[in-house]
């Protein structure tokens, strides 16, 4: 089957494009992608410029590429990502009638986006990293994020930060990480400088997928508080791609409790999932004096990530709708 996998512009799926693509030829497809990422800049110049005409422009250039890429790769099926601009339903509409076969991964969280709303009845098949409130959609298959085990490989690195913690500053991170009383502690992500925490190393910009990686791979403990918009906000549904990137890596990491973590990891024996801020704490000073009881369990997330969780398996499942 030819594949085209169509990235996204901007955000945290971005550096999904090229992995997925491999993912699919590693199923045994001829695959393609068109990676929309060099278009950031001029997107999130135009987002808020107000100046219409270039972003009307913006946005046709955008749809014709997308159109000659379809026009000289001729794919059977068309895979995007969250945040890919795959959501016109002129031409989502006119691809369906050429025989073309259409499926969407939302890996987001509704409550944060809700463009999903819009698009999802445009697709053969809509997979997403939640069950609720999809499950009620006649096209819709639950598809949780996974490690791309090429970007995982990396050298051994000196573990010279104690804890990290990499992304955005969502309100519940902001409220739990100020009262985080750890020496050592380095918040790296866009939008932390206005936060006023002094753990902040950098904080007025996004960290590239390779820099994210290095500073997994030298924290002894890296906190995956999941995004929620209520400042004590502690519980949630999803599991996001970070639990999944660190245990490929095999990258120690302390997370909160998932409802469908236990589908994927043993939340106490691979990947440790706390219920409370107060325990998330306490696992922060325990694991600290215990490094090796934390090296034997990211070893086991590890194994257990390359077994289950790569996105070739996650590619073979896509395709068993489609073959």
């Amino acid at each position: 089957m030819r594949v085209l996998v169509v990235g996204a512009i901007q955000g945290g799926t971005a550096p999904l494009c090229g992995p997925l693509q491999k993912a699919f030829a590693d199923a045994g497809q001829e695959s393609d992608c068109l990676d929309f990422s060099p278009h950031s800049e001029e997107f999130l110049r135009l987002q808020f410029s107000g100046d219409e005409e270039r972003t009307y422009r913006f946005h046709l250039d955008i749809r014709l590429e997308l159109l000659e890429k379809i026009r000289r790769f001729e794919p059977e099926l068309v895979f995007g990502i969250a945040q890919s601009p795959l959501h016109d339903p002129e031409i989502l509409g006119a691809l369906r009638k050429a025989g073309i076969k259409l499926a969407f991964w939302f890996v987001e969280d509704y409550r944060a986006f809700d463009y999903w709303k819009r698009i999802c009845h445009l697709f053969d098949r809509f997979f997403a990293i939640q069950k609720e409130p999809f499950s009620r959609l006649g096209n819709f298959h639950y598809l949780p994020p996974a490690c791309d085990p090429d970007s995982c490989d990396l050298p051994a690195a000196e573990r010279d930060i104690a804890v990290s913690f990499v992304g955005a500053p969502y309100p519940n991170r902001v409220n739990f990480f100020a009262r985080l009383n750890c020496a050592g502690f380095r918040i790296f992500g866009e939008g932390w400088s206005a936060c006023g925490n002094p753990c902040v190393e950098v904080g007025n910009r996004r960290l590239s997928a390779r820099e994210a990686r290095s500073v997994y791979a030298r924290s002894r403990i890296n906190l995956n508080l999941h995004s929620e918009t209520d400042p004590v906000g502690f519980g949630g549904d999803f599991v996001n791609p970070r639990t999944f990137e660190l245990a490929g890596m095999g990258a120690f990491q302390l997370t909160n409790m998932r409802k469908h973590l236990p589908l994927h990891f043993d939340p106490a024996d691979e990947v440790i999932a706390l219920s409370r801020w107060e325990d998330m704490k306490a696992a922060v000073e325990y694991f600290l004096k215990h490094p090796q009881e934390a090296e034997e369990i990211a070893a086991r997330a590890k194994a257990r990530a390359m077994r289950d969780h790569t996105l070739r398996q996650r590619a073979e499942e896509v395709l068993n709708f489609f073959m």
